[in-house]
């Protein structure tokens, strides 16, 4: 009956020490049902374990290979070709009479030239309240109420502590990467003196002899919170490490095992995942939960946020329509029905739209409805009677304002079209938005010479005339007009500096 072995180094020991006690090599290897040189070789291996020493590790053995003969030529052939590949190698052997595989060739090409080895990736440790980091990583989640749609996820986590906020958008526009940093500074009720970016074109417009020239709106934005933006070099993901790696973190604790019913209640969600998970789990690096961290040596040492939050609205100039609506992100938001076709300035945050008047008075005031709702948000008291609604007496007074010519073309309007001259006057109005008034008066000029009195006649000349224009020249231009008002200042004298210098002297 054959004894019962749990492994190699049980049959191993049973082996010799049944040997030591007199059984002979024939009797162990029918009691074990193996082979009698496999006896002899367990017990010359012991013998010389015993006179000769044991090491943990054992030996390389040495194999013979069928390209020892050739490693003359081999040796050469790198000599001369240093860079030669495995495919040309093999077949310089091959027609030196060389019958092996191409797989042994390339093998051996790999021991004698190893690839270089990657620098070790140094962790770098900052101060409390030192550094920050940020960044955002795109998830496509299956909502039980919307489908399947993609959200981004902003990132920002504390340097020292390793607490980090997070939340998630539908974009990565400039103004949404201010908000989500504004909501991490009250969240942390303070902030890092420095933070880490890549080359995102919201906070990084390009790089110039070797350094980042900053989006000039980020820049402002930094300068209110006193904290300064750090450009990663490109391709140098490693840089931002303690940003990147949290990602895991979310997709397997946060995103893993749970539905969302939308956006909101994703985001709910992961404000209470971040009180009660990642706040409070045991960091790897650490060893310590980041708020325990946070709490007791990075709170103290954070920026103070300052007396009034940074105003992170959209500001933008649009057309009113004529049906008194403006337009801003698919949706439409009413206006008093007096500042029909005139250019207003839209203000938009992330909750409320607010429309001034070409006098910088505010007439409106809307709840922001979603990007691509496409819905029409009206104010009662912005509407007229229907009759006077599409009537010509609501922007008679923006039409006379275009110029001299004006009153001579509305008459001639009145007479062409008595029933809907209200329609051709706010067609014409409406060109303002891709021309400017002066150009419009021209065409009123030129179409009183012809008795040409529609809205479409005016187009066509303004269309063969005149250039276009967008709205965002018209801000320029505004701005132009503040900077040329400044005061002129005049260069002293360098000799003026010299006596400055004498006096100290």
């Amino acid at each position: 009956m054959v004894d019962f072995i749990a492994n190699r180094a049980d049959l191993e020991n049973r082996i010799v020490t049944m040997h030591a006690r007199g059984w002979a090599i024939r009797a162990l290897a029918r009691h074990f049902d193996i082979g009698r040189n496999t006896v002899r070789r367990i017990l010359r291996q012991n013998v010389a374990q015993r006179e000769q020493g044991h090491d943990v590790v054992p030996a390389k053995i040495q194999r013979t290979s069928k390209l020892d003969a050739y490693r003359p030529l081999i040796d050469a052939l790198l000599t001369q070709f240093p860079d030669i590949t495995g495919v040309r190698m093999y077949e310089k052997l091959v027609a030196a009479g060389f019958d092996g595989k191409k797989t042994i060739v390339c093998d051996l090409l790999r021991k004698i030239r190893p690839r270089p080895k990657k620098e070790p990736v140094v962790r770098f440790e900052t101060q409390p309240g030192e550094q920050a980091q940020m960044d955002w990583s795109p998830y496509t989640i299956n909502f039980t109420d919307q489908g399947k749609k993609q959200v981004l996820c902003f990132s920002w986590i504390l340097g020292f502590s390793r607490r980090q906020y997070i939340d998630f958008t539908l974009d990565r526009k400039f103004f949404t990467l201010i908000r989500r940093h504004q909501d991490a500074f009250v969240y942390f009720n303070g902030l890092a003196r420095t933070c880490l970016y890549d080359g995102e074109k919201t906070v990084v417009l390009r790089w110039e002899a070797g350094q980042p020239v900053f989006n000039p709106a980020f820049s402002a934005f930094a300068t209110h919170y006193n904290f300064r933006p750090i450009a990663c070099r490109p391709r140098r993901a490693k840089t931002k490490g303690k940003v990147e790696r949290p990602f895991q973190y979310v997709e397997t604790n946060l995103l893993n095992a749970r539905k969302f019913k939308n956006v909101e209640h994703l985001r709910a969600i992961t404000r209470w995942w971040m009180a009660n998970r990642s706040d409070t789990h045991c960091h790897a690096t650490t060893g310590t939960a980041p708020v325990q961290l946070f709490l007791e040596k990075e709170q103290a040492a954070l920026l103070p946020l300052p007396a009034h939050l940074y105003d992170t609205a959209e500001v933008a100039l649009r057309v009113c329509g004529t049906d008194g609506f403006v337009q801003h992100d698919t949706n439409f938001y009413s206006v008093p029905f007096q500042y029909v076709t005139d250019i207003l300035t839209v203000k938009a945050s992330e909750t409320r739209i607010i429309i001034y008047s070409p006098d910088l008075v505010q007439i409106a005031c809307h709840r922001r409805q979603p990007m691509g709702a496409r819905k029409k948000v009206e104010d009662p008291d912005h509407r007229l009677k229907s009759k006077v609604r599409y009537g010509l007496e609501p922007v008679k007074q923006a039409f006379l304002q275009l110029g001299e010519h004006a009153q001579s073309f509305l008459d001639g309007l009145k007479s062409e079209h008595p029933r809907n001259c209200g329609f051709q006057a706010r067609f014409i109005l409406s060109l303002k938005q891709h021309y400017h008034c002066d150009d419009i008066h021209a065409a009123l000029a030129h179409a009183n010479r012809y008795h040409a009195y529609t809205g479409k006649a005016i187009e066509r000349i303004l269309k063969a005339k005149a250039q276009q224009r967008d709205l965002e020249s018209v801000a320029n231009q505004n701005a132009k007009k503040r900077l040329e008002n400044l005061p002129e200042i005049k260069q002293r004298p360098l000799s003026q500096y010299c006596r400055l210098l004498e006096k100290k002297d």
